[in-house]
């Protein structure tokens, strides 16, 4: 819901509006039953007392939320939810959605779940069963007797009878344990400009025969391909498109490919913290020989750079290092993604006489005291990283990069 709910403010359309009087003889019984969750308005709707009589001047205005926690139930007149103290709304002026807005997945237990609906202030079990060790989003929960209920599509709720907790999970302030596969948050398919590196990159400095030393888009770029764009009757602008990448002779499948790539998960909700570990490390070694690509970050069909590498790791592990992505690092100003790595909050240090194999170790240039590299640590004192011009197993230090600034864990 994005609607920001409301909990006391109401509008009036006077500022003299009263509750019209009324006989206490003719009070109708009522029936006052707690019921949580949140009602809207789907017209201007009238304010009612709790007699359910209508109160002069008061309205709630269309399309608004309200969190309620009651309703009264009045012989021969009918429902209404309260919305404040003294005030109610007709349910017929309103839909209702039980429960409490709470966003978040939950996971079918090993057996499966019941499948329940909510009517008449109960649940009540269906037919129907959630497979089991399976994922659900869930936007509203309930707590009774004991109980957390959460609800998996309109009014199908399971409960905390049915439901799995992950073997390993990090605790707050780190990077959450992803148990299902991370997509791809950014739009793939960019142009190639000034600045911009990566494997795309790559290919058109290939094409034009110029060295790979270091993969950007500049100026001796821009030159070729204006020129190219010219002889081939496509617009001159410098910049290579779709257009342009596929006249080159390129495939229009891998212009998206390139980018979509996010490492397939290769853990689930019952790895443990060396299962993750492991997969990191395995997702790494699929790298091993390929070429070290300035601002790369896809599949180990091509190369990769430093943070490249240990950014596809960690998705293979259930980790998503946002704002860090492999279309982000491709982009202009985005090659120094360790340094974004090494300032995560969410990547904690620990003393190096600590290390364990699946911490991130980040060096500093003996030029300027910048980060400038990571690596995974393996064990036994030596990291699997992308350093020019291959992705190799190495020792922790050499004549290289021999400073380590930090040792950075991700995995609690």
């Amino acid at each position: 819901m994005n609607k920001k709910i409301l909990t006391a403010v109401l509008i009036s359309s006077s500022l003299l509006g009263g509750i019209f009087t009324f006989d206490n003889n003719n009070v109708h019984a009522q029936t006052l039953a707690a019921d949580s969750g949140i009602v809207t308005t789907i017209k201007m709707a009238p304010l009612y007392n709790e007699n359910g009589q209508i109160i002069r001047n008061r309205l709630l205005p269309a399309n608004t939320p309200w969190i309620t926690g009651n309703y009264l139930q009045i012989p021969n007149v009918g429902k209404f939810y309260q919305v404040s103290t003294h005030e109610f709304v007709k349910a017929e002026d309103v839909s209702f959605q039980h429960g409490k807005a709470n966003e978040g997945v939950v996971w079918a237990g090993n057996k499966g779940a019941l499948e329940y609906i909510y009517e008449d202030g109960h649940y009540q079990a269906t037919a129907g069963k959630l497979a089991p060790i399976t994922a659900w989003k869930y936007g509203f929960t309930d707590n009774v007797a004991g109980k957390t209920w959460y609800q998996v599509a309109t009014n199908t709720w399971i409960n905390s009878d049915d439901t799995a907790i992950p073997k390993y999970s990090n605790p707050n302030g780190w990077y959450p344990i992803h148990n299902t596969q991370i997509t791809q948050q950014q739009k793939a398919g960019y142009d190639l400009y000034n600045g911009v590196e990566g494997i795309k990159v790559y290919k058109v400095r290939q094409f034009f025969g110029l060295s790979n030393t270091h993969t950007i888009y500049e100026s001796s770029v821009i030159t070729r391909v204006r020129n190219w764009q010219a002889n081939y009757g496509l617009p001159v602008t410098g910049i290579v498109d779709y257009n342009t990448w596929t006249k080159m002779g390129f495939s229009g499948q891998e212009w998206f490919d390139i980018d979509n790539y996010v490492a397939p998960l290769k853990t689930n909700i019952n790895s443990s913290r060396s299962d993750h570990v492991e997969a990191m490390i395995s997702q790494a070694q699929a790298y091993l020989g390929k070429p070290w690509i300035s601002g790369a970050a896809s599949s180990p069909a091509y190369g990769v750079d430093c943070s490249g590498l240990v950014t596809q790791a960690l998705y293979a592990a259930g980790i998503d290092p946002q704002p860090t992505g492999n279309i982000q690092h491709a982009q202009p100003g985005n090659e120094w993604n360790c340094q974004r790595l090494y300032s995560s909050p969410y990547i904690h240090s620990v003393p190096y006489s600590q290390r364990l194999r699946g911490d991130l170790i980040f060096y500093r240039s003996p030029y300027d005291g910048s980060i400038w590299h990571v690596g995974i640590y393996l064990g036994n004192n030596q990291v699997l990283d992308s350093w020019p011009y291959q992705v190799a197993v190495r020792p922790i230090t050499n004549w290289q990069r021999s400073d380590i600034a930090k040792v950075g864990r991700v995995f609690y």
